[in-house]
This record gives C-alpha cells, sequence and structure tokens, in this order.
C-alpha cells in the first residue's frame, strides 16, 4: 500500500520534529509503579509515598501522586513550556544486525540521569526539593531503560520514531503524530492478535481516572496478571546484578534482535504493515519487560531507602 510521498513525508517530519514518544505510555509506567509497590518493605513504603505525594501536580489533574502514577510524572511535565529533559529519556544505541554490544555515548542521556537520580537520593546531604524530584526521575527512567527502542535506533530513526507504521489503530495516538514502530512499543504490552488483526486489550486510565493509591483500578488487576505470567524465578535477567548499564544493553540486544520487523530499513514513503507474528511476539516482550522493570525498582528502592546494615 503506498500513500502519497508529500503526505508521508511531512508527517515524518512532523513524528521528527515532535517530542520523542513517551517509554511506556503512561498505562506501561503505572504498571511498572504498582509491581514495585508489591515488593517494597513496609518502611520504604512509607519513605516513598511521602516523596511522591510531593512531586507538582498541575498536569496530573491537581492529584497528588503515588508510587503508581508517579512513574508518569516526568511524561506529564513534558506539557511544560521548555521541557528541559527531553534527552534525558533515552540512550541511542546504533542498530546492529546481530545486536553486538556498542560504545555508550557521553552524556547527558537516560544512563547518566540515572546515576544522578540515584546518588542524589542516596546522599544525606540532599535538599528534599532536590530528593523528591530525583525519585520522579529515577521511577520513570527505569521504565523507560526497558523499553527496547529507547536504547536502540536504525538509520537516525530515533528508536522507531521516524519507522512510520500501518494496520494498528490506536486509541489515543497523540494530536498530530501518526502511526509509527516507537509508539507501537511504548503500547505493545497491551496489544496483542485476534483473526489476524491488532487488537488494543484494554484502554491506559485517563489522567483523571489514574488510581489514587496503589492497589486500584485496571492498573493492579493487570499488573497482578503480568506477575502471574512473569514470576521472579521465570527472569533469568534478575541474577544479573549489573545494574542499569546491563538493562540498557538487555533492551539494546531486543531493539537489535526483535524491534524491528525482520526486512530492509524501509523508505521514508513507505509504511510498514506489522505482521500478526510480529504483534503477538511484541506483545509477549514489552509485557516481560514491564513486568521486569517493576520488579527491579521495587529491589532498587528498597537498597536506596532500605539497605541491609552493615556486618
Amino acid at each position: 500500500m503506498k500513500i502519497s510521498r508529500a503526505l508521508l513525508q511531512t508527517a515524518a517530519a512532523t513524528v521528527l520534529l515532535a517530542a520523542p514518544a513517551a517509554a511506556w505510555d503512561a498505562g506501561g509506567h503505572m504498571l511498572t509503579g504498582q509491581i514495585a509497590w508489591e515488593r517494597l518493605r513496609p518502611e520504604v513504603r512509607a519513605k516513598v509515598s511521602a516523596l511522591t505525594a510531593k512531586l507538582p501536580n498541575e498536569y496530573n489533574a491537581l492529584q497528588p501522586y503515588n508510587l503508581v502514577t508517579a512513574p508518569t510524572w516526568m511524561d506529564d511535565m513534558r506539557s511544560m513550556p521548555k521541557y528541559p529533559w527531553s534527552k534525558l529519556h533515552y540512550v541511542n544505541l546504533e542498530y546492529t544486525a546481530t545486536g553486538t554490544p556498542v560504545v555508550i555515548p557521553e552524556g547527558p542521556h537516560i544512563l547518566s540521569a540515572l546515576d544522578e537520580s540515584i546518588a542524589a537520593l542516596k546522599s544525606a546531604s540532599t535538599p528534599e526539593d532536590k530528593r523528591v524530584e530525583a525519585l520522579g526521575m529515577l521511577v520513570h527512567f527505569v521504565g523507560d531503560l526497558h523499553q527496547p527502542l529507547h536504547c536502540t535506533e536504525w538509520a537516525g530513526d530515533r528508536g522507531g520514531n521516524g519507522y512510520l507504521i500501518m494496520g494498528v489503530t490506536f486509541s489515543d495516538l497523540m494530536p498530530k503524530m501518526v502511526a509509527n514502530l516507537h509508539t507501537f512499543w511504548d503500547k505493545a504490552y497491551r496489544f496483542d492478535t485476534k483473526a489476524g488483526k491488532a487488537v488494543e486489550l484494554w484502554a491506559s486510565p485517563e489522567i483523571k481516572s489514574r488510581p489514587k493509591a496503589p492497589g486500584e483500578g485496571v492498573i493492579a488487576a493487570q499488573a497482578k496478571e503480568l506477575m502471574l505470567r512473569f514470576p521472579e524465578v521465570s527472569l533469568y535477567q534478575l541474577a544479573d546484578k549489573g545494574g542499569p548499564l546491563a538493562w540498557a544493553r538487555e533492551s539494546h540486544l531486543l531493539g537489535c534482535l526483535a524491534a524491528y520487523p525482520q526486512r530492509p530499513y524501509p523508505a521514508a514513503d513507505e509504511p510498514v504493515a506489522l505482521t500478526p507474528e510480529f504483534i503477538s511476539k511484541a506483545h509477549e516482550i514489552a509485557g516481560q519487560r514491564v513486568t521486569l522493570a517493576g520488579y527491579r525498582l521495587g529491589n532498587l528502592l528498597n537498597e536506596i531507602f532500605s539497605p541491609p546494615a552493615k556486618p
């Protein structure tokens, strides 16, 4: 199927000039927060809840954030004038056909920002307002780092933002955005196929309907389902104690081997139809990555806010 070259070039330019797509979408980030919450020690829940409640909430319908909704804060804040953190949501690691590791570029990027957030939260001298901000960044960036196309780009497409697709209908595509591979992966955990067609299995809650506390609504139900599908014991990746750099390497490998359709890179005016097999595989991978991010986020917050006593 061909669409007007002029139309697609204009659409692609809009995608490339717009703010980078979020990873995951709000629903995916809230799932990561809910899964992390299930792993927190009681004293850590109390400390984290006190800080997340102080995050600026003007773009959250003035609702206080909790650990489930706090991972959306960095994307919610994109509505602010002159949003300053756009470059911190990703690290551009070049696609290789075999997923061969590549050199990590100099920051600022998600890895440098995550390191800074962890250091700020571990330091007793960090002022409270900076601790609040650092926590809001950390709980978001851990999720972002597990989305394969936040650690992979091919032919300068900014993590699939310039890779046009068709055949997937999004109920919540941002205004002036065209369907692209990055947006698909942001939502792939809740897309699958039925009768050979892509289907949205459930809708991410609107801002006003987000959970007011952990354990509420569709997010809690879907998080429970993910933890049943991907229990801790089934995820060999949790044995790797390498931290954020290792997580980025995992995402880059998946980005190279599974995030792009197995075909030559398309022309700028060629939207690629995603096959049912590709969509179903992406659904499984994305579900596992969201769950893994939640487990790791919970472990990291326990380490920061309730470290084991020194012998």
